[in-house]
């Protein structure tokens, strides 16, 4: 049995805390376009130079191999749309990278809002 002498053992509460405390130090910090601090117009600057990089690959990849080929408008037609593809690819990933860092900022569900399907620890049965 228990020695009468002994500490009672600590209640729940006080364990709760401590674990509240933990996984409040352990908690992702916000990372992201937003997290750094950048401005709107400083994203959508991006976003247009990414935009135009992947025109300005693919029009000179395109130019290249029409010159060494000679099937003059072929390759630049082809290649720039598939620059620009791959700009509005890379478009679509600052904004949701820009998104992401929104809903990981204070109060967000650190799983960027996804149900996981793990009950949560707040939940009871019972």
């Amino acid at each position: 049995m228990s020695d009468p002498s002994s500490p009672p053992p600590p209640s729940l509460d006080a364990l709760e805390a401590k674990i509240a405390a933990v996984r409040a130090r352990r908690a992702p910090k916000p990372t992201g376009v937003a997290a750094k601090g950048f401005k709107g117009v400083e994203l959508a600057w991006r976003m247009v130079i990414d935009l135009a990089a992947g025109i300005a690959v693919g029009l000179t990849i395109g130019w290249g191999l029409d010159v060494l080929l000679g099937t003059k408008p072929l390759f630049i037609i082809v290649l720039v749309l598939l620059g620009f593809a791959a700009g509005v690819r890379v478009m679509l990933q600052s904004a949701q990278g820009l998104q992401r860092g929104v809903q990981t900022g204070p109060g967000a569900p650190a799983d960027g809002g996804i149900d996981q399907g793990a009950p949560s620890p707040e939940k009871k049965d019972g």
